[in-house]
């Protein structure tokens, strides 16, 4: 009795396990035009950090991305009034529900029409690149101000034939269908979500849109740097986003394994000590004290190579 009782004990501890280290992804949903969405989610686990669906990059790998990501290629356009409609399709969809209307992003709009138009470039329709970079590794690597969590809706015409100038009708065409597939419903009515930007690119025809979404929960008052030397400082003040109090510690993770490098660091300790090497950097707010210890939701904020 005793060893079918071990037995049984040791399964459990394996499948909880492979549920800790298992990406996080949102409900699956699949319509023909769309790809299945995917979102971070804060990790409230001090002592056992998550590991996110993010895909290891070199630094030289990251630079040329954020140097790249900036240019479109010249038989790609970016249709701007679809974007402004998918916007307020979305914000429609959310005022029926009494959520909180998303704010248009810039930055994020920038992370979404760099992917929609690689998508086009490449003629490939997913969320992560050829090289397996995902919407996580863009916005860590292109958004240097956001702390917080985001997440991934994609949409493509099927064919040709889609009339580009009426671009409500388009727009509502594309949200129809994320609206009719749970996990882009999902992330479309996320009640945590304060901002959104729209790609949404054409070529030979084929119309492919992205949204990125995020809940921000504060923002630097200075754009942090994408490299910096070991030694230098970091800026770390922010602004209020969702949350009303600041972070209290922040810690620099391995991009390429995501867990933490080094013991995390008081926000006031802003001088980079960490060795060489590409991190994702993540910040720790007060969720609940008790008498005996402190617990921390943790946020998710930029990639950063230190050299």
């Amino acid at each position: 009795m005793r060893t079918i009782i071990l037995i049984a004990i040791f399964q459990a501890l394996i499948l909880s396990a492979i549920f800790i280290i298992s990406p996080i992804y949102a409900s699956l949903g699949k319509p023909p035009s769309s790809t299945e969405p995917i979102a971070e989610r804060p990790s409230s686990d001090d002592s056992n950090p998550p590991i996110l669906a993010t895909n290891p990059t070199s630094a030289d790998a990251t630079l040329d991305y954020s140097r790249t990501a900036q240019n479109t290629p010249t038989n790609i356009t970016f249709l701007e009034d679809i974007e402004q409609q998918v916007l307020i399709l979305t914000n429609v969809e959310r005022r029926k529900r009494k959520l909180r209307v998303l704010q248009h992003d810039t930055t994020l709009q920038l992370t979404a029409r760099a992917h929609s138009a690689d998508m086009l470039d490449r003629d490939f329709f997913d969320h992560a690149s050829p090289e397996g970079r995902t919407s996580f590794d863009r916005i860590a690597i292109i958004h240097r101000t956001l702390i917080g969590t985001t997440s991934e809706n994609l949409w493509q015409s099927k064919g040709k034939g889609y009339d580009i100038s009426d671009a409500k009708k388009l727009a509502k065409i594309a949200v129809d269908s994320l609206m009719n597939s749970p996990g882009h419903r999902e992330n479309i009515l996320r009640k945590d979500y304060s901002h959104l930007g729209v790609g949404a690119a054409i070529k030979d025809g084929t119309v492919k849109i992205t949204q990125n979404f995020a809940s921000i929960q504060a923002r630097f008052q200075q754009a942090l740097p994408l490299e910096i030397t070991k030694g230098d400082n970091l800026s770390l003040a922010t602004i209020p986003g969702l949350r009303k109090s600041a972070p209290v510690k922040y810690g620099f993770w391995l991009s390429d394994k995501g867990v933490l490098a080094a013991d995390p660091l008081p926000m006031n300790q802003t001088q980079v000590a960490i060795e060489p090497g590409d991190y994702r950097l993540r910040f720790y707010f007060i969720s609940s004290r008790k008498r005996t210890s402190v617990n921390y939701t943790i946020y998710n904020g930029p990639q950063i190579i230190v050299k």
